[in-house]
């Protein structure tokens, strides 16, 4: 029940509405402009089924990103950085040395805004530490409060009301009603309308705002216009909201219910994708500032309206102190923690390469993997088994950007990195299978689906829900049993294959047209295009091996709604299996490979194309359609089997101990690990991209050998090929791309988990099949949750902002900073680190913004 004062609840509403001045219609106009700039500041949230890695501040990368950390303490709780205690401990320990904190002052000389030169210049190493030190020593020091708040956070504060979970749960309720993919069995009535328009009409007829204390607040509903920028307007005329405070009063606004402020600008962000325009988030806002207005309406007191004002003023002053010294100081420590971690990876890369590589002698296998960090344990395991083994880090997606429809689906998901755009459609089916199997297949499975979906109906209903525990409980539990013993848990069903060839006509399933199918597949040239710059892009042009392998990646875990989290980012959130089998499919095909003759490629007829897929939480390897390998192969493919088995061996024993699985005898640890992902209460079935914290661009022998934790995207690279620079422009604009995203999530789900992860994973509920809640009520979550990053006494992943290490010229790499605008802001702003290798590895440079560049020949390694 909200707690309201008996004061306040029997004062009487101003006759509807305060006493303001009409706006002008430039007032409109410019609020109108102030609106879209900060529904553009939210970040998408991707539902659970494709789960994507994000940067939770995507639409604030035109900013530094040290202005980013002082807005974000502005509009959400809590701090932006790790609190000063965690710096401390790493300054104790020697993580970082005085060196690095020395680094940071002159770094951030040059590479901060203007504003914050004034104060840099008083600050020393010394006067740092000493800060550091007075900061650690007080309890929850970054636990601030953001400067700006809103109407039910200053009621809460003031009266010690319940406002503002109130409102977050009302609206999460009528958002999970109105987006529902399917788990509820009685569907919001207004569906079909806009989303202002749909909660409008419901809201007029649900009592339980004024049951809880806000009254009138259906005539409230009722008299707000139905357009929603309209009703923004009607809102803020009530709030006074002053001009230069308004975009980010309306941000925070919009981060009070940020789950659902991601997913709406999920929805606003597909539609465009296709064309189409979508202003649902500005009716997501309309709605929160409606719950706002009537609030103020009830409260306008002259107690209150003093504090309210206060608090604005407050907000305007937060605007303007810019150089921070708390934020500042915060920074430079963070900007230290990174320089320690630049400086041990620059020290083991250093030198390692002469100019003149040795050259290739044909290997016995080629092996192409995604950049993902958790490949890099696996790939260094699996080089270790031979010196004939050669591999290879590439998107993992392997150039392939398809839309790939599942067997029996009418619609299909996109197997590519979200910033690309798939450009084939390629549908699944039996293989050689003929058209009675074809359709016996169908009907199976379209009875398996109804089958379900009568039992999910019927197990949820209203009606047999309670008595539905009561005669199923016994089932239940056989149930729970056989998946903890290993049933249901396989990454894919590898009984189906893709259809690669061009299909111009209808495909029938179950009797039936299926339009979604219609031209699935790519022709001859088609596929012969793709495959060319699929091989310049991996460097797989000449010295083929006799088996070259596709190695995607995707996860095996259970009772884990994030599952998709740990999937392939290259591949939109999904298993990587699909673009590797589609990949050796047309690299097999006898008229592309003809084909690829007249790009300069020629593949020897003794090379065989395959696929596999890598189970990062378990670390097997499945190797596809093995059958179809020709005898003239069967040793190969004995050797290949031996040796990803080794390699798999390997990478689990050196995962176990990160795993808590210490003193496991080594026999012991391949069956423990495996029970893991089959486990239904387990909360840390893997680590997932967890230490991410460098990006390399390099000829594999940069990094051969290296132990770097899995810490590292690897992608191939070698300029001397790269003529036209497109290879690099290819990487620094998609794979890095994607690699920011994944850093920057797991950054702002380790520094402030509250606002930015998940929570604890033992109390979520799955609303919607979009998303989670934190209990049975509350905010759609974004991010990570806190057992992703955090083993239950430390911190498992090190936030720090991606190291990007390209080995390549400057001039190179300045070309395409030129070219790309987003690429720009993203190094300009400091949302990443540049470092360039050079001669061989003899020398490195630093980018600081601007095409400047500066030698790291005296950096302390």
């Amino acid at each position: 029940m909200i707690n309201i004062p008996a004061r306040v609840s029997a004062a009487s509403p101003p006759n509807g509405s305060i006493t303001s001045s009409p706006m002008s219609s430039m007032q409109h106009e410019e609020i109108s402009t102030q609106v879209k700039e900060a529904c553009a500041r939210i970040p998408p949230l991707w539902p659970l089924k494709n789960f994507v890695a994000v940067n939770p501040f995507i639409g604030l990368t035109d900013k530094h990103f040290i202005d980013t950390c002082a807005l974000m303490r502005r509009v959400t709780p809590g701090d932006i950085f790790m609190p000063a205690a965690y710096y401390q401990q790493r300054l104790d320990t020697g993580e970082i040395g005085s060196a690095d904190l020395q680094n940071a002052l002159e770094q951030a000389q040059q590479t901060l805004p203007n504003e914050y030169k004034a104060v840099l210049a008083g600050l020393t190493p010394s006067s740092l530490k000493q800060t550091l030190s007075n900061q650690s020593k007080i309890p929850n020091a970054s636990s601030a409060s953001s400067a700006i708040l809103t109407v039910a956070d200053s009621l809460d504060d003031l009266y010690d009301t319940h406002w503002v979970a109130f409102i977050v749960d009302e609206i999460s309720k009528w958002c999970s009603a109105y987006y529902d993919e399917g788990q509820a069995s009685w569907r919001m009535p207004w569906r079909g309308g806009p989303l202002f328009g749909a909660w409008k009409q419901a809201a007029r007829y649900d009592a339980n705002s004024e049951m809880m204390g806000l009254r009138a607040f259906r005539a409230f509903v009722a008299a707000l216009p139905d357009e929603a920028m309209a009703a923004i307007k009607y809102s803020l005329n009530i709030l006074r909201v002053p001009d230069s405070a308004m975009t980010d009063f309306l941000h925070r606004q919009l981060m009070s219910i940020s789950g659902w402020s991601g997913y709406v600008q999920y929805q606003v962000r597909e539609k465009r994708m296709k064309g189409k325009s979508d202003d649902s988030l500005q009716h997501l806002l309309a709605i929160r500032l409606a719950y706002e207005a009537a609030l103020y309406q009830q409260y306008n007191t002259p107690n209150f309206v003093e504090r309210w004002t206060h608090t604005m003023a407050s907000g305007q002053s937060a605007i303007t102190d810019v150089a921070s010294f708390e934020v500042l100081t915060s920074y430079l420590w963070q900007l230290a923690a990174e320089n320690a971690y630049q400086r041990r990876l620059l020290a083991s890369l250093g030198g390692r390469l002469t100019s003149e590589s040795p050259a290739m002698i044909r290997p016995a296998l080629q092996a192409v993997f995604c950049i993902d960090v958790r490949s890099e344990v696996l790939r260094r395991s699996l080089e270790a088994q031979s010196p004939q083994v050669e591999t290879i880090g590439f998107a993992g997606f392997f150039g392939f950007p398809i839309e790939y429809v599942a067997f029996g689906q009418r619609n299909g998901q996109a197997q590519c990195p979200v910033l690309i755009t798939p450009s084939f459609r390629i549908r699944e089916s039996l293989p050689d299978g003929s058209h009675q199997q074809v359709e016996k297949a169908l009907r199976n499975k379209f009875f398996a689906q109804r089958l379900r979906h009568a039992w999910s109906a019927f197990k949820t209903s209203a009606v047999s829900c309670f008595s539905f525990v009561e005669t199923s409980g016994m089932l239940s539990g056989l149930k729970l049993v056989k998946d903890s013993l290993g049933g249901n848990h396989d990454v894919h069903v590898a009984d189906m294959a893709p259809m690669v060839q061009r299909e111009t006509t209808p495909h029938k399933q179950h009797g039936h047209d299926h339009p979604h199918l219609h031209d699935s597949g790519m022709s001859v040239d088609e596929q012969i295009a793709v495959a060319a710059n699929a091989l310049k892009n991996m460097g797989l042009t000449t010295t083929l091996a006799r088996l070259v392998v596709f190695c995607g990646h995707g996860s095996s875990t259970t009772n884990n709604p994030y599952g998709s989290g740990l999937d392939c980012g290259a591949c939109g959130g999904h298993s990587g299996e699909v673009n590797a089998r589609v990949a050796a499919a047309v690299l097999n095909h006898p008229p592309v490979r003809e084909g690829l003759r007249t790009h300069g490629i020629y593949i020897p007829e003794d090379t065989v194309f395959l696929a596999a897929l890598h189970n990062t939480t378990t670390d097997d390897i499945t190797i596809f359609d093995a059958a179809s390998v020709p005898t003239t192969h069967t040793e190969d493919l004995h050797h290949l089997q031996r040796w990803l088995e080794a390699a798999s061996r390997e990478t689990r024993v050196q995962r176990a101990p990160l795993l808590g699985l210490v003193n496991v005898p080594a026999a012991q640890i391949d069956k423990q690990v495996r029970a893991r992902s089959r486990d239904w209460a387990q909360t840390r079935p893997e680590w997932g991209l967890a230490g991410n914290a460098a990006f390399i661009a390099a000829p594999r022998e940069r990094t051969q050998g290296l132990n770097l934790s899995g810490r590292t995207f690897l992608n191939n690279y070698d300029y001397h090929s790269d003529i036209d620079r497109s290879k690099l422009e290819l990487i620094m604009t998609a794979p890095m791309i994607v690699a920011s995203w994944i850093n920057l999530q797991y950054f702002a789900s380790t520094v402030n988990n509250q606002q930015f992860g998940s929570g604890n994973k033992t109390i979520h509920n799955v609303v919607g099949t979009i998303g989670v809640w934190q209990g049975n009520s509350g905010d759609l979550q974004v991010g990570l949750p806190l057992q992703s990053v955090h083993d239950g006494h430390r911190w498992m992943h090190e936030p720090l902002r991606l190291s990007v290490l390209i080995e390549a010229p400057r001039t190179m790499i300045d070309e395409v900073i030129r070219a790309h605008e987003s690429v720009r802001e993203l190094f300009n702003n400091g949302w990443l680190h540049l470092i360039a290798i050079e001669d061989g590895g003899q020398r490195f440079a630093r980018y600081y913004g601007n095409l400047q560049w500066k030698s790291i020949k005296d950096f302390p390694v």
